[in-house]
């Protein structure tokens, strides 16, 4: 059985789906232009996924960004549920997935992160849900079983039919599966747990190995931390954690006041960059 990809430091990178209409070499450039370590590169990524999801795309830029590498990848989620009660969307759900850590693995393995899936009707979640979610991480584990790659759960922001929005939650699942690791999503704890977001941290930081790093509040996800009050808690929570791993800006362009271009996105990223730098010597 392979190892898994074990991280010894804080990377820090930033999420394919900031730079959503454009194509994959020219995101790869923005990530090393803006001073990051690696790359979270979605599946869905819209000029990979609708030209075929050709991992010989992904190959050629590792090997011409050997900074970035190892990548870490995202797993489909848009129009999909694990958790779904039509069996079918469950299944292609957990197939995509699948598929998700087999074309890690053959780029040298890391981190895959997946979503729980969420109750189809908009009601509390209860039993049947979390069967179907039984089955997906099932499906998930075999999958897994003798690669490099590292799959890890992410906490889902408040709502009334999601799954693991508490760190209850999220430490029950981690219990139950030993090999299960945990995405730690800031924005998504900032709207759950406004008065101890870090509670996660606390309670999840054995199994965390990545952070998808965005300010976020009930009303607005993923804008970015530097220069807010929220970044320096972060920073100063990580640093006396002294947690290493990868740390992902998941920023989302339509929630900034004005439309970004493409230098213009990589001065952000560069400006999150910065602003977390310090974390690299912990």
């Amino acid at each position: 059985m392979k190892e898994n990809y074990l991280i010894t430091m804080i990377r820090l990178g930033a999420s394919s789906m900031f730079f959503h209409e454009y194509q994959p070499a020219e995101i790869f450039s923005a990530m090393y232009s803006a001073g990051l370590d690696h790359i979270e590169f979605w599946m869905e990524t819209p000029e990979f996924w609708m030209q075929g999801a050709d991992i010989s795309v992904l190959e050629n830029l590792i090997e011409q960004y050997p900074h970035l590498a190892p990548i870490a990848m995202h797993a489909p989620i848009f129009d999909l549920n694990p958790c779904s009660f039509n069996p079918g969307v469950a299944k292609l759900s957990a197939d995509y997935t699948c598929k998700t850590i087999e074309m890690l693995d053959q780029l040298g393995g890391g981190v895959v992160t997946i979503h729980p899936g969420k109750r189809t009707a908009k009601r509390p979640v209860g039993p049947l849900d979390r069967a179907r979610l039984t089955v997906y991480l099932d499906a998930v584990s075999k999958s897994v079983f003798g690669t490099g790659v590292t799959v890890a759960i992410e906490n889902m922001p408040p709502a009334v039919n999601a799954q693991l929005v508490t760190p209850d939650a999220v430490r029950d699942i981690l219990d139950e599966y030993a090999w299960l690791s945990f995405t730690w999503d800031y924005a998504h704890a900032q709207a759950a747990l406004p008065d101890d977001p870090f509670a996660f941290l606390r309670e999840c930081k054995d199994r965390m190995v990545n952070i998808h790093a965005s300010l976020g509040t009930a009303e607005m996800m993923h804008m970015p931390l530097s220069g807010t009050s929220a970044g320096e808690q972060l920073r100063c929570e990580l640093a006396a954690a002294k947690y290493s791993g990868l740390m992902t800006f998941e920023l989302e362009d339509l929630n900034f006041r004005k439309n970004l271009d493409y230098a213009e996105k990589t001065s952000v990223l560069a400006a999150e960059a910065a602003w977390f730098s310090g974390l690299r010597s912990i």
